[in-house]
Formats: structure tokens, sequence, C-alpha cells
């Protein structure tokens, strides 16, 4: 790690026989959504940056929007979920109600759905919670996701309850607003929605109860409310909702494998013991993870020094994973395009001298957006660097560093 003296890398530094132009957005997108909150003051907004980093634009102005994330989840935050052809967005607000009685818990929820197309027009309101008055004391609005045909919305309702919250289901028709409680028994937790397959009519969901309580991985029935559910730490789930890396705790430690989302959920492949993070591909097969070395509880620097680091690709086929980048320290991999040609990376850019201490200076991260071949590749990190497009400034490491990115817009 001591080679990643790089901070003030530009495009115009980098050197080397291997150095070519920065290739400019595939045509067809529109930018980056993200979630900007004015500081000082409450107002949040969602906003579009385009890909060569330049331009900046509004999608919204009420300064209302609901934006927050759970411990079960990494990554973009809740708040916002771009459809699956990624010309609409759908975005939820948190309004003044009527009265008390009409209004859902102030924490961290919602009480608006509205939806609109990604330049900025068609917007209206989806769901009004504050029109159902008979809601409970304490009722939250939560995770909300798009059908895969684009036809649908899926939101969670919470209810309170002593021991943990009541779950319920509903599905809203895209075009038309009408809202229909799905199907579905007794069922406890907080619910992260992951994915609604059209095609299977299955939403894939998690579960949790309280911060630190056991998270399950469960699978739902829309026609029919049948539930089934399957121990999980983290699930990476696909994008068709078909499959899932899990992890589980033994005495041996953690142990991470891939599921069949079936009956059963199958167990197809073992990674063994690991530690680490797995991002799927949207199109092609398998997906990426990043193996980390886990540093001793006794290490004293253990937290404040970047852990090492490999890339390995996920072949589904083959049931293998072949290494792809042996030094990865520096990255952070958290999402690929659409079209799997460009990935969202959280970079170490060098050490921040303003932060001095006991484990020495301080780290530097910044948001890229990479091509998924330079990823993948033994370019040296200044090249990389250089043929990469920053996103934001530099903020000290570790720390907050992408949540505000919800994901790519046409």
């Amino acid at each position: 790690m001591g080679a990643l003296a790089i901070a003030g890398c530009s495009r115009e530094g980098a050197t080397g026989a291997r150095a070519e132009p920065l290739r400019v957005p595939a045509p067809g997108w529109r930018g980056l959504l993200y979630f900007k909150q004015e500081r000082p003051g409450p107002r949040r907004d969602l906003w579009i940056q385009s890909l060569d980093g330049l331009r900046h634009t509004a999608l919204t102005d009420s300064g209302r929007l609901a934006g927050w994330n759970r411990p079960q989840v990494e990554g973009p935050l809740n708040g916002a979920c771009i459809s699956p052809d990624g010309t609409c967005v759908a975005y939820a607000e948190r309004h003044p109600a009527a009265s008390d009685g009409a209004s859902v818990s102030p924490s961290q929820s919602w009480n608006v759905l509205l939806v609109v197309k990604a330049d900025g027009t068609g917007r209206r309101i989806l769901v009004d919670l504050r029109d159902l008055p008979s809601l409970p004391k304490g009722t939250r609005a939560s995770s909300f996701i798009w059908s895969s045909d684009g036809k649908h919305l899926a939101y969670a309702l919470e209810f309170p309850n002593p021991d943990c919250e009541l779950l319920k289901l509903y599905k809203v028709e895209v075009e038309s607003g009408r809202v229909t409680e799905v199907p579905l028994g007794p069922i406890q937790g907080k619910p992260q929605l992951w994915v609604w397959s059209s095609s299977r009519n299955e939403c894939v969901f998690t579960l949790q109860c309280g911060a630190t309580g056991a998270q399950r991985l469960g699978v739902l029935d829309v026609s029919t409310g049948r539930v089934r559910t399957h121990p999980a730490e983290g699930p990476a789930v696909s994008p068709d909702g078909g499959h899932a890396f899990v992890t589980t705790s033994t005495p041996q430690g953690r142990k991470a494998s891939l599921h069949t989302l079936d009956d059963a959920f199958t167990p197809e492949a073992s990674l063994g013991a690991f530690t680490g993070r797995f991002n799927w591909y949207n199109q092609r097969p398998g997906g990426l993870f990043t193996e980390v070395t886990p540093e001793p509880p006794t290490t004293e620097c253990a937290g404040v020094t970047p852990p090492p680091q490999r890339l390995y690709r996920w072949d589904p086929h083959a049931r293998t994973h072949s290494r792809v980048r042996q030094d990865a320290t520096p990255f952070t991999v958290l999402a690929f395009s659409p079209d799997d040609t460009q990935a969202l990376v959280n970079i170490l850019v060098g050490r921040d001298d303003s932060q001095p201490g006991f484990c020495g200076e301080g780290w530097l991260q910044r948001l890229h957006v990479v091509q998924r071949d330079d990823l993948e590749s033994d370019l040296p990190m200044e090249q990389l660097l250089a043929r990469s497009t920053p996103l934001a400034p530099s903020t000290p490491w570790p720390g907050p560093s992408s949540s505000s990115y919800i994901g790519w817009l046409r």
C-alpha cells in the first residue's frame, strides 16, 4: 500500500505505454442520480450529475425528499428508486399531515410517493398516505421498489408491535395509481425490498428485528402471499431475483455460499471462508467480489489502515472465481452501470497530512466512474485514475462516501 502516492493525479499527468484517452460515456445515458442535502438546513432533493462530472441538474426542488439507510443496507439510500428502463424515478417525500391521526411516524419515513420522468416531466403523486387517517400511531412507511416490467411499484408499511414491527405490503399500478394490498400472513421485521420479478411474480426482501437482530432473506409470491425465508447476513441478490450470495456465521467463522432462491434455497456453490462484498453484473452472468484480508482484532491500527483486498470475477456456469486484480486495496466497488460497461467506485487517492495520528496520516477517498474493463485489469493505479471520472471532492477515509448516489438514468 506504500506505493499509493497518487494524490493530485490528473488525466494530463498519466504516463506510460498503456495510457489511452479517457473514453466518453456511452450515448443514451442522462447521468447519475444522487441525493443532496443543504447544509446547514433540512432541505433535501434529488439531482442528476452528467457522467463527465461537469453538469448538475435538480430533479426535485421541494426540499422534502425522505432519505435514510438501515444497518443491513450498503450503498444507495432508500427514498428514491429508478425504474428498470432508467427513464423514471419514484421518490418519497415527507409532508405535513392534516392531523395527528393521519400521520405516519416522523422518524425517517415518508407519507407521499411520487413519480417523475428522468427529464423532469410528468411529475405526479402516486400514493398519499395522508388520505389514510386510520393508520395506527407509530406506523412507518419504508422501502419501495419497481416491478421488473416497470408497471407497478411495491411499498412496505411497518406497524407498531411490542416485540417487532408487523409488516404489510402494498402494490400500486403506476399508470392508474390503483393501490391493492398484497395478501400476506403475519410477518415481523423491518423490511428492505430488493427485487420484484414480474415474470415469476416474486419479491425478494430482507427482514430484521432491531438494529442487531438476526437477518432473514425472504421470497414472497405476490399472487398468493406465500413467504419462504432463509437465514442470511448481508445478502447480495442477483438483478433477476433468482439467486443470492449469503453469508452465515459458524463456529469456524463466516461462510459464504450461492443459493438458488427456490423453495429450498438450494445451495449452488460455496466460497468457503469469506470476508468482503459481492457485486452482481446487471446483464453479464456472474459478478465481481472483493476479498478482504481480515485484520486481527489486536491490531493497534485496525479500522484506520486499509486492509489488503483482491478482486475476483465469479463465473456462474463454471462455478469458479478467477482473480482479476491482485492489489485492489484502494477500491470499493459500489455498483455497475445497467449495461455493465462502467462501475461506480470509491477510490483511496492518497494520504491526508491534515489528519496525523498514531497510525500515521489519514487517508482520502473519492468517488469515481470507472470503465469496468479498466477496473478488472492490471492497468496501473495512476493510469486507471487518469482514465476515470471523479464525481465528488475527496473526503476522509474511513467515513461516509457513497450513500448519496442512487444509480444511472437514461
